[in-house]
């Protein structure tokens, strides 16, 4: 006998994963709009413009990109002209990362794409739905990381 809670789970699951493909889909898009390689380097982006000046360390946890990848995506970053980095004035072996101007304007191009796409994607939802679907994505993302980071 199936039990329903499981089958449940196994659902919600299978359209989270169905919904981050589609996601990546539309995200590697708006991106390539505006010359980005990926919607990592967006998420990279749109972290030093909320945080500030970061560590590729505090980066790789604010976006929960691996160090492999951070590394790769700043240096390609850096090379297109979207970040700087510099060594740490205290600890040379720590690389921190500035948004530069034209990682800004970048970032003006696709919060514009990104506010029309989200309006056609989120239209048939009320504001609560929204709000409710917001923290309850949050708390699982909170639960996944914790525990991967057991």
């Amino acid at each position: 006998m199936m039990d329903p809670e499981n089958e449940l789970h196994k659902d919600i699951v299978l359209n989270i994963f169905r919904a981050s493909n589609l996601l990546e889909r539309v995200g590697r898009k708006m991106t390539a709009q505006v010359g980005l390689s990926s919607v990592q380097q967006w998420f990279i982006l749109g972290a030093l413009l909320k945080e500030g000046d970061q560590s590729i360390k505090e980066l790789r946890q604010n976006t929960l990109v691996t160090k492999q990848n951070m590394t790769g995506m700043v240096e390609r970053l850096k090379q297109s002209g979207h970040v700087a980095t510099e060594e740490d004035s205290d600890d040379r072996r720590i690389t921190r990362v500035s948004l530069t101007p034209k990682g800004r304007e970048t970032l003006l191009q696709l919060r514009a794409i990104s506010v029309a796409s989200n309006v056609e994607m989120f239209e048939s939802f009320a504001a609560p739905q929204l709000a409710s679907l917001d923290a309850m994505i949050s708390r699982l993302v909170g639960v996944l990381n914790a525990n991967l980071n057991e």
